[in-house]
């Protein structure tokens, strides 16, 4: 077990601990004196996109929406309650949720939360299958992959990362289809909880006014009375990138076309940390297309944007993109124009000091902002976690971000991307 190690970060008057258990947990812990709700957030490193990978050298490929259907089938315990119950008799709430490259389990409570994170541990580090209640699980996520397809933005969502990564898992829908679910078994989702339901390959975060030691010793004390077998050397496959599906559509019941435009990335990560690009596009997507920008209001005055415009920029070490999506009467017109200011966004008169440090504020202050709620807190630490930096290293890298360095790395983004658009007409 390593010593905790506290790191602190005096401008902005916050700290956090962090070690790593003799089991190979990695734990931080965030103290917040003064509030009654704590938080408690274990995350797995298995997403959608893990989905080819070799086990002791031997190549498997698992079945589109297996880690989704892990997490659902995690909260059923060995008589076949549901988990949440327990947690309920704790006085507590608890949730998951899947992304492509993680499955994260938290509960929130202000009472009994040692309770909590022993029972959080147990259920996420156990698994009780029978081949019944997989049968049984299987029409429950038919029911929300049918939802999830009646949905007009979410297939707008889903269009667009099959024309930015077709053939790959990024452009399958991490529930899985139909088919795909009615291939999972019993036995594959013990295999693949059994490869990475590892404590070496998770991440305990924990907020809230704990007492800092203790509840290190008491996570080492669990994990030392409820070891797991020797983790296997998995190895997975890297995302396979192929030409981009330039334009595609499909038609429901909406009365405004929807449009998404979007962009596919391939940055060098070698000049500047991964978030570090995250906060410079962020800025230049404002600078360039954010409510205070020229093109913004040209748009809403001119009625061709509304309040469903939207940026969202997703920038991991494996894959990025960068998506423009709005509802609007001209989706051919108005892709045209979103492309032409992003490809050659270096004419744009919006890109100066003056106004990059009214957004470095903006976002400065959304920041500050975001550490009085335990909830939020906890949800973007986990979502900027990672060996070099933390959520806490966003204020100095937004203090320190030039100019200069925002327009290199939106040229590096940008100038080498691929495009695409995808549009939900009306019937």
């Amino acid at each position: 077990m390593t010593a905790l190690v506290k790191i602190d970060y005096p401008d902005i008057d916050e700290e956090f601990y962090c070690g790593t258990l003799d089991s190979g947990l990695k734990v931080y812990i965030i103290k917040k004196i003064g509030y009654l709700e704590k938080i408690a957030m274990l995350t797995v490193d298995f997403g959608s996109i893990d989905n080819k990978f070799t086990v002791d050298g031997k190549s498997v490929v698992a079945i589109e929406g297996i880690a989704h259907f892990l997490e659902h089938k995690l909260f059923e315990d060995e008589k076949g309650g549901d988990i949440s119950l327990k947690f309920t008799q704790l006085g507590a709430e608890i949730n998951a949720f899947t992304t492509f490259d993680k499955t994260s389990y938290f509960f929130s409570t202000a009472k009994e939360f040692n309770g909590g994170l022993k029972l959080l541990q147990s259920f996420v580090l156990s698994s009780n299958f029978t081949e019944d209640s997989v049968n049984r699980e299987k029409k429950i996520i038919e029911q929300e992959i049918d939802m999830y397809q009646d949905d007009p933005d979410y297939r707008a969502y889903s269009g667009i990362l099959q024309n930015l990564f077709p053939k790959t898992s990024l452009a399958n829908d991490i529930a899985g289809t139909k088919e795909t679910i009615q291939k999972i078994t019993k036995s594959l989702l013990s295999d693949n909880h059994a490869y990475f339901y590892h404590p070496s390959n998770m991440e305990l975060l924990v907020v809230g006014d704990i007492d800092v030691e203790e509840t290190f010793l008491a996570l080492q004390t669990f994990q030392e009375e409820n070891p797991c077998p020797e983790l296997k050397k998995i190895t997975v496959e890297p995302l396979q990138y192929y030409p981009v599906i330039q334009s595609s559509s499909v038609d429901m019941d909406v009365i405004t076309a929807k449009l998404v435009v979007g962009f596919r990335g391939c940055l060098l990560l070698d000049h500047y940390s991964l978030l570090t690009y995250r906060v410079a596009l962020r800025l230049l997507l404002a600078m360039l297309l954010g409510w205070t920008s020229k093109t913004y209001h040209d748009w809403y005055e001119d009625n061709k944007i509304d309040d469903s415009f939207d940026l969202e920029i997703e920038i991991q070490k494996d894959f990025q993109f960068v998506l423009v999506s709005l509802d609007t009467n001209e989706p051919i017109a108005m892709s045209n124009q979103i492309r032409r200011k992003l490809k050659n966004f270096k004419q744009s008169k919006d890109l100066t000091n003056k106004h990059l440090t009214l957004l470095k504020q903006e976002m400065y202050g959304d920041f500050i902002q975001s550490l009085d709620s335990i909830d939020q807190l906890a949800s973007q630490f986990n979502l900027y976690l990672s060996d070099r930096e933390t959520y806490f290293d966003i204020p100095r890298i937004i203090e320190t971000i030039t100019l200069k360095d925002v327009l290199a790395i939106g040229r590096d983004f940008f100038e080498g991307a691929d495009v695409s658009d995808f549009t939900v007409f009306p019937k």
